[in-house]
């Protein structure tokens, strides 16, 4: 019998639309929070925990750091990521031509891989942010995390 379908996700290697999916409402309050206060820019993920082969993402949570990185420097700062200067080029092209309101960029780094994403979720980054600033309260211990485990 094959495991549920979020279970069997972390057997295929693929797991990254799960973890944007678990954690869509704080990618875009960081995502709109970044763009408030520094324009446009990508919003880098750092995940801190080893994603385990079968992982129920209904209940267990991923560790995590956020980083936004402005668009005057995003050049530099995938320079240290080993990707080719032409991705590079693309990434900056699209950073300075995304919809901000509906949209929101997204490097996932994850044991040495890199995935890069182009959100358009039905939650706009600004529907994000005010429902996480409502909600304060729930995701609190999401901001509240030991050094080097931060989600902002």
């Amino acid at each position: 019998m094959r495991p549920r379908n979020e279970l069997w996700q972390g057997c295929s290697g693929y797991w990254q639309n799960y973890f944007i999916e678990q954690n869509l409402l704080l990618l875009g309050y960081a995502a709109w929070n970044g763009y408030l206060n520094r324009g446009r820019g990508i919003l880098i993920c750092e995940v801190t925990d080893v994603i385990p082969a079968a992982i129920d993402w209904q209940v267990e949570r991923v560790g995590f750091s956020q980083q936004f990185v402005p668009q005057g420097q995003i050049a530099s700062y995938l320079q240290e990521t080993e990707l080719e200067q032409a991705v590079i080029q693309r990434l900056v092209q699209t950073i300075a031509t995304y919809d901000f309101n509906r949209e929101m960029v997204i490097l996932i780094r994850s044991s040495g891989t890199i995935d890069i994403n182009l959100l358009q979720p039905k939650i706009a980054p600004l529907s994000c942010y005010e429902q996480v600033k409502h909600r304060w309260a729930e995701f609190q211990s999401d901001f509240l995390l030991p050094p080097g485990r931060s989600c902002v």
